[in-house]
């Protein structure tokens, strides 16, 4: 995958978490303490797989993680996906 795509992925599914993380205070604030605790639960597992998606890109273009997140060198190698 080419740093572009990379970025432009990163972007798309950082936002996608910010989403998540909007909806889980929108239930917090609108719904009962029982919706809520599912939702977020629910939710968690949704912005950890958007994480396990990420975590890939950061590896083989560390410059495009968040700053303060430390991320191995790829092993795998940007020319084999």
């Amino acid at each position: 995958m080419d740093k572009e795509t990379a970025k432009d992925i990163d972007k798309t599914l950082r936002d996608a978490f910010r989403s998540v993380e909007d909806a889980i205070r929108l239930v917090q604030a609108r719904c009962s303490v029982e919706e809520f605790e599912f939702f977020r639960t629910e939710a968690g597992r949704v912005a950890g797989g958007i994480t396990l998606l990420l975590l890939p890109l950061w590896e083989d273009y560390p410059d495009i993680a968040p700053e303060g997140v430390v991320v191995s060198p790829s092993k795998r190698g940007k020319s084999k996906r």
